[in-house]
């Protein structure tokens, strides 16, 4: 049997905590009457606040166990959400119970709704997608999307947007949508009332690039109450934050795609230069050697001739390096393995360079051998010697030692100059950089010279790392696997 309703009860109550004290109450004051001359009227009056008090306290134990089952009722339905639980409390909590169900599963469809949207999708297909999240959040399937205005449309259109499960083309925009937004402009979301009709309409902000709103009909339906407002506001939020990231992500993948394209085209640019010049320095230099074997020549001759062959040898390892540069950016770079002594190939290299200042090779440890390409660890060292030698004072020592690590042989190559700043030293790798005081130094530098030494060393197995301080000058580690070596110091 069912409960009678709550102002019933209310004014039961009321009539039983007042009607009995009352009565008592006449009932003393007419004892008090009749036995006036022989009985005492503060013992009638004592008798009767006492009986009043009495009534007051059974009163209280019963509301409270009345009042504590309703609590108990309100606890389960909060802990559960379950008109079960409740059922014996009324119809009232049933229907709260229904009400808070109904909300719990509509934020649960707007949070599955939004992580199921992907924002690496087209931006127009993320349109369909909150279309579709917002007829799940609502159970209302009339629900659309307009974009009212767009700034990109060739990422997103202006237009009506199905949900993708209807699969309907985009539709122009009509008088109705713009009467709807205008009619909207005031709020995030609400009913509007007008020519057409009522509607609910949801403001989306997606910046100043796109304009929206979310709509649909609501001929014949209530107003809506504060928490469905609250509901659409939100759902509205939701929907605008992931069309504006699909833009961005839109933006930035164009962008990337872009910058890769251009990139590719500089790689090109620069494998087609850089293998172009490899023949004629070739040639200058072959030519002028040829000529140094000439006896009638003169020193004057001579000279000039040595200068010839010592700078194309330059602009060739130079051109290399940029060659070496363009293969790693296309990862076609690799390299052999040869088991060789470093030191003659140290001092080849320094020999080639003519640098005309102190130099030490310092051979540290038991003899090892290098495991990796000959030809490679000589273009490594040669770009290392040459910036000792560009980035340094004239007349200062550099300084090349050898020791053994473990399975490992380290190469340091040290010089005396300017020194990097840790921000300088955190880019030193990469391609095309140079610090301020590097340009100053040596204006004509290319800005790959690290980033080869970098690259090629991994090819080879091995690593370089960079010691410096600034004004104290940098010592950079060449990290090769080694082999101990049969021959005896």
């Amino acid at each position: 049997m069912a409960r009678p309703g709550l102002w019933l009860r209310v004014f039961i109550a009321l009539l039983v905590a007042v009607i009995p004290p009352l009565f008592l109450i006449l009932g003393a004051a007419a004892l008090a009457d009749a036995l006036l001359e022989t009985t005492d009227a503060t013992v009638v009056g004592a008798i009767a606040a006492a009986g009043a008090t009495l009534w007051a306290a059974i009163l209280s134990i019963f509301y409270e166990r009345l009042i504590a089952d309703s609590l108990r009722s309100f606890i389960a339905l909060a802990e559960h959400g379950d008109r079960k639980v409740v059922t014996e409390s009324g119809d009232g909590y049933g229907q709260l119970a229904d009400s808070l169900k109904e909300r719990n599963r509509q934020v649960a469809a707007l949070a599955s709704s939004t992580r199921e949207l992907s924002i690496d999708e087209a931006p127009e297909s993320v349109v369909a997608g909150v279309v579709a999240a917002v007829r799940s959040v609502m159970g209302d399937p009339t629900w659309r999307c307009a974009v009212l205005a767009s700034d990109v449309p060739d990422t997103i259109r202006p237009g009506i947007y199905h949900a993708a499960e209807d699969q309907r083309a985009v539709e122009p925009i009509g008088d109705l949508e713009r009467w709807a937004a205008v009619s909207a402009s005031e709020f995030a979301a609400g009913r509007i009332v007008g020519p057409w009709g009522a509607f609910m309409v949801i403001r989306l902000s997606m910046g100043d690039r796109v304009r929206g709103i979310l709509y649909a009909p609501w001929e014949g339906r209530p107003a809506p109450t504060p928490v469905e407002l609250d509901l659409l506001t939100l759902a509205g939020q939701h929907a605008s934050t992931a069309i504006e990231h699909s833009l961005l992500y839109a933006q930035v993948r164009t962008q990337a795609d872009e910058l890769n394209r251009m990139a590719g085209i500089q790689a090109d640019f620069l494998r087609g230069v850089t293998h172009d010049l490899q023949t004629p320095l070739t040639s200058i230099g072959a030519l002028a050697t040829e000529l140094r074997a000439d006896p009638s020549l003169g020193q004057r001759a001579l000279h000039d001739l040595e200068s010839i062959v010592h700078q194309a040898e330059r602009l060739r390892r130079m051109v290399s390096q940029l060659l070496i540069a363009s293969r790693l950016e296309a990862g076609a770079l690799t390299s052999r393995q040869e088991v060789f002594a470093v030191p003659p190939l140290v001092e080849r290299t320094w020999s080639a360079l003519r640098a005309d200042r102190p130099f030490e090779l310092i051979v540290e440890g038991a003899p090892h051998l290098a495991v990796a390409d000959p030809d490679r660890l000589e273009q490594v060292l040669w770009a290392l010697v040459d910036n000792a030698v560009k980035y340094s004072p004239p007349g200062s020592p550099v300084e090349v030692i050898i020791r053994p690590d473990t399975d490992d042989l380290t190469i340091t190559v040290r010089d005396h100059g300017i020194g990097m700043d840790e921000a300088t030293r955190a880019r030193a790798f990469e391609q095309f950089f140079r610090a301020d005081a590097a340009r100053r130094l040596a204006p004509d530098g290319s800005g790959v010279g690290l980033y080869a030494v970098h690259g090629l060393m991994r090819t080879m197995g091995g690593s370089a790392s960079i010691e410096t301080k600034t004004g104290h000058g940098t010592a950079i580690t060449l990290r090769v696997p080694a082999e101990p070596s049969s021959e005896q110091t």
